[in-house]
């Protein structure tokens, strides 16, 4: 039997037992309303204490879900910071890199902007509240962006230059054809 149950029927028998033995003591004669009116008064009294400890205790789990949660986190931003502090370098030459290479396409200052917050994952809305201009001024530069660079989409301009920072294709995967640098778009590009 579950704990829940056993602990419900305890106290229901424990609640018939008052409420008889309060019955008993009473000089009043027996009668069924009255009987029935001290139980509904005990179960609610019994309801009121069992909702209260039972708001007690996810209370307390919450509260030690919450402090779980907060360490996580403490660790994670300590772990980040580290991380960047770790790679700093290659960093500012990656940054130094893309920047190049949106000159070497011929990109505008706001082309090479909108570009580099498309790397970071931003959608044009995104980039467009960011810049204070309008979607459909992103999605133009985005356009200019794909001609200029002759890519076609962004996961191709994120993938130009996720390309050599990641281990080579394993020998499965080169002869699945599973490579962005046999795209035609990179193939004229490079060539």
């Amino acid at each position: 039997m579950k704990p829940q149950i056993k602990c419900a029927s305890i106290a229901i028998a424990l609640l018939l037992t008052l409420t008889g033995f309060e019955q008993w003591r009473t000089s009043e004669p027996f009668e069924i309303w009255h009987f029935l009116g001290d139980i509904l008064e005990w179960a609610l009294l019994a309801g009121a204490v069992g909702m209260t400890t039972f708001t007690a205790v996810q209370t307390r789990d919450f509260r030690l879900e919450r402090l779980e949660l907060l360490g996580n986190l403490t660790t994670a931003r300590r772990d980040g910071a580290r991380w960047r502090t770790a790679v700093a370098t290659q960093v500012a030459g990656l940054s130094r890199a893309i920047a190049t290479q949106f000159q070497a396409w011929g990109m505008t200052d706001a082309e090479a902007d909108v570009a580099g917050l498309m790397l970071k994952g931003l959608s044009h809305r995104e980039i467009a509240r960011l810049r204070q201009c309008s979607e459909v001024t992103v999605r133009q530069h985005a356009t200019v962006i794909y001609r200029k660079s002759g890519l076609s989409n962004r996961a191709q301009l994120t993938a130009f230059f996720l390309e050599d920072l990641l281990p080579e294709l394993s020998t499965s995967e080169a002869k699945a054809g599973l490579t962005v640098t046999n795209r035609p778009a990179f193939a004229a590009k490079t060539g």
